[in-house]
């Protein structure tokens, strides 16, 4: 009933049906998230949902970004939805305004995802349209993909639903802020100078204690078997300071930030990387350390305090290899 009741509306507020499908029209008076508006016509309301398109939670990293950039580009105007879909209280469809399509545009500037699941009824052309410009804003590091690759709004959303029914049974999560920054060419061959921020912890100064009389650093790599916690907490007391990588191999800011980190284990004798795969998201150590962008870094200390994690730990990481430059 309700489906039918919202149908009827939509034929009331906008009238226009080209043989090929409905065509809504009208000014777009609210952006609720980066995938979501709200159309007005007649002082009517109707939710529009973009078609292909995920966009960040507003709780997750991200997701205020994405909701302003939608804004910017389409509050207050006037569109139309080339309408296919309809839910019990939104429709789903290609929003254009001024003739470009805002799904399209929003994912080529790196704000939204293409959703592959929520693409269905797209053309086949349309699906490999809205796919390559994901790739070519991941590719160019536009947006969300500037740190990398985060973790998908569906998967965020699976990740906190097993958060929920977690805290419901009292267990504690340790949680880091999820952010990462750090680009390849950002440490150790970079000619830009670091940006301190402040944190403590190391005085950039090789330990006190030898490097010769210090043990091997862990041959291991990764640590962990991909996507399980391990307890590297043995290796962070022994008088370097310790820097834990969590990378993917699907990732390709990983791909190129992994010899980097090789080169940094390699050549400074008082850090050491530990390597810990992710597997893939919402696994074991995802979950235990808060990971929702890789590539994604925990600095500890040469007496395993932690110092720094996600954004500061890449300031840290830039401070503190120039130094040793």
């Amino acid at each position: 009933m309700k489906n039918i009741l919202l149908l009827i509306l939509v034929f009331l507020m906008f009238p226009a049906a080209p043989a090929n499908g409905l065509v809504l029209r009208g000014v777009v008076s609210e952006v609720r998230d980066g995938r979501s508006i709200v159309v007005t016509s007649g002082g009517r309301k109707l939710v529009v949902m973009l078609k292909g398109v995920d966009a960040p939670e507003l709780k997750q990293e991200f997701g205020e970004v994405s909701k302003e950039y939608l804004a910017n580009l389409i509050l207050d105007k006037s569109v139309e939805i080339d309408f296919s879909q309809l839910a019990s209280d939104h429709v789903v469809g290609k929003v254009f305004c001024n003739q470009l399509d805002i799904g399209l545009q929003v994912i080529r500037d790196g704000a939204a995802w293409f959703d592959k699941a929520s693409g269905y009824s797209l053309s086949e052309a349309e699906r490999i349209v809205y796919a390559d410009a994901q790739q070519a804003a991941r590719t160019e590091s536009r947006g969300l993909w500037r740190d990398g690759s985060p973790m998908p709004p569906w998967e965020w959303r699976r990740a906190e639903i097993w958060n929920s029914a977690r805290r419901e049974t009292g267990t504690r999560k340790s949680k880091g802020d999820g952010r990462t920054g750090l680009q390849s060419e950002d440490i150790l061959f970079s000619g830009r100078r670091p940006v301190a921020n402040g944190v403590a912890g190391s005085t950039g100064k090789a330990s006190a204690r030898g490097s010769s009389t210090l043990p091997p650093k862990p041959s291991a790599k990764p640590l962990n078997s991909p996507g399980q916690n391990t307890d590297f907490s043995s290796y962070l007391n022994q008088g370097r300071i310790s820097i834990v990588y969590f990378y993917a191999d699907w990732c390709p800011t990983c791909r190129g930030l992994s010899p980097v980190m090789d080169a940094i284990n390699a050549q400074f004798p008082d850090m050491q990387v530990l390597f810990m795969d992710i597997g893939d998201w919402n696994t074991p150590v995802t979950r235990e350390y808060g990971i929702t962008s890789v590539p994604y870094f925990r600095i500890y200390d040469q007496g395993g305090n932690l110092v720094a994690t996600g954004r500061e730990a890449r300031d840290w990481l830039l401070r503190e290899t120039a130094k040793r430059k």
